[in-house]
């Protein structure tokens, strides 16, 4: 039975952090030309100013990028509503204050 659990909080690590992959994969195919490393980047802001900017039908996302015609065809698309939520947690896991505050050696 010990085993079992331990098998299964292993999986659930292993799957949560898959997700989170997930996420850093869609930002750097879709932001990173802009924005740079998600470990830099998503330490401009907290996790609750993250939560903010992947809420309210991301409005303050799409006010941010208002110049670029090319990100707010991305933000509108049906691409971007399946890739949000990883991307949004991906950025939060790098928020100022996050315990995955990126050193100078990451």
């Amino acid at each position: 039975m010990k085993s079992f659990i331990i098998l299964l909080l292993l999986t659930v690590s292993f799957l949560y952090g898959a997700k989170e992959k997930r996420g850093q994969k869609y930002y750097l195919k879709r932001c990173s030309s802009c924005h740079g490393s998600g470990k830099m980047w998503g330490n401009v802001a907290t996790i609750d100013e993250w939560k903010s900017f992947f809420s309210n039908d991301i409005k303050d996302l799409k006010s941010f990028h208002k110049d670029n015609p090319k990100v707010l065809t991305y933000l509108n698309s049906n691409i971007f509503k399946k890739e949000k939520n990883r991307m949004g947690r991906f950025l939060q896991e790098f928020a100022s204050d996050s315990e995955s505050i990126p050193s100078c050696n990451n």
